[in-house]
Formats: structure tokens, C-alpha cells, sequence
């Protein structure tokens, strides 16, 4: 398990670095390995504020939280954390597909915010994911995870660029563009 902390704005602190690598690793020992973390911990004004992201076996984990102490925004992202590493367990349970986890793939894409009507759209934020391939049961799975309305995801069984989508209904959707001849 790798775990980096940085501190953005305050001063280096080891025993705020101990205190949350200790219990980030109680946190994500039910995850399979390789995992590596990368935690921001930053001061702005009164603002504390804890982002972690979390790379484990394919999947991604992601956390931020902001109270006026540090220890306890630590805290709190460590909670959510918790939350959202047991319910990928219990995924993998109910789906009962222990080998396809194993091989588990997976990132997302977040869609910029809406621009104000009174300007002409332009994009504002810009990211480039590394598509793995994966089933659409792994989708399913990590857009969950991650509580996303949408994933952009390389389909294994065919080689091609999906979409997988929750319906107004609760269901799922799949989006499999084809190219026409």
C-alpha cells in the first residue's frame, strides 16, 4: 500500500501525516491490492479542508471534506471513504464475480458545469481518463461507486467506447454507438 500526503498552505506536520495514513490503512485493508492513495490536505483562511483519491485494483475512490479542523475533516473523509469501500465489497458480493473484480477496470469523466446563458458555452474544465476495458457489470458497478449518473467505459466483450446511464425509471441504460458503413 502506497500512501502519499501532501500539505498545501500549512506546514508539514508528521504527526497529522500518522494520524491519517494509520487510519486510511484500517479503512481500505479490505480492498485487494496494489492500492495507492494520494491525500491533499490544505488550510484556506478558517477552511480545513481533506481530498483523498484512492487507486485500488482498477477502481476509484474518491473523498473531500472541509470543517474548521483538520483532524476532524480527516475524519470525516475517512467516513466517507469507509462508506463507499464497504459498499464496493458488497457489490462484489452480491455480483459473486470475484475474478472479474480482480481484473476490475475502471475510470470516469465529469462533465463540466452548465455556463451561465448570457455567454457563449466554453469549456471550463478538461480531463483525461485512461479507459480499461470492462464488462458492463463492472461498469454498473464502479458508476455506483463513484455515485455518478453516467460512465464512459471500454466495453471488453466488444472493443468499443459505451455508455452506461441510470434511467428516470431506476434501471440502466447502454449506449453502443455503431458507425455506419
Amino acid at each position: 500500500m502506497q500512501i502519499e500526503v501532501s500539505f498545501k498552505q500549512m506546514e508539514k506536520s508528521n504527526s497529522l501525516r500518522d494520524y491519517f495514513t494509520d487510519k486510511l490503512e484500517k479503512v481500505l485493508k479490505p480492498l485487494s491490492e496494489p492500492i495507492n492513495a494520494q491525500a491533499v490536505l490544505q488550510v484556506e483562511k478558517y477552511r480545513h479542508i481533506a481530498k483523498v483519491t484512492v487507486h485500488a485494483n482498477g477502481i476509484v475512490i474518491k473523498g473531500k471534506e472541509e470543517t474548521n479542523d483538520m483532524y476532524s475533516s480527516i475524519d470525516l473523509v475517512l467516513d466517507k471513504l469507509d462508506r463507499q469501500v464497504k459498499k464496493y465489497r458488497e457489490k462484489i458480493v452480491k455480483h459473486g464475480d470475484r475474478e472479474a473484480v480482480r481484473e476490475y477496470r475502471a475510470s470516469h469523466m465529469v462533465l463540466p458545469e452548465a455556463a451561465s446563458s448570457s455567454t457563449a458555452p466554453e469549456i471550463i474544465q478538461q480531463k483525461e481518463i485512461i479507459l480499461k476495458p470492462m464488462t458492463v457489470e463492472e461498469a454498473i458497478m464502479q458508476m455506483e461507486l463513484l455515485n455518478k449518473n453516467f460512465l464512459l467505459f471500454n466495453n471488453s466483450q466488444t472493443n468499443q467506447l459505451n455508455v452506461i446511464y441510470v434511467r428516470d425509471d431506476g434501471h440502466f441504460g447502454l449506449i453502443q454507438p455503431q458507425i455506419p458503413a
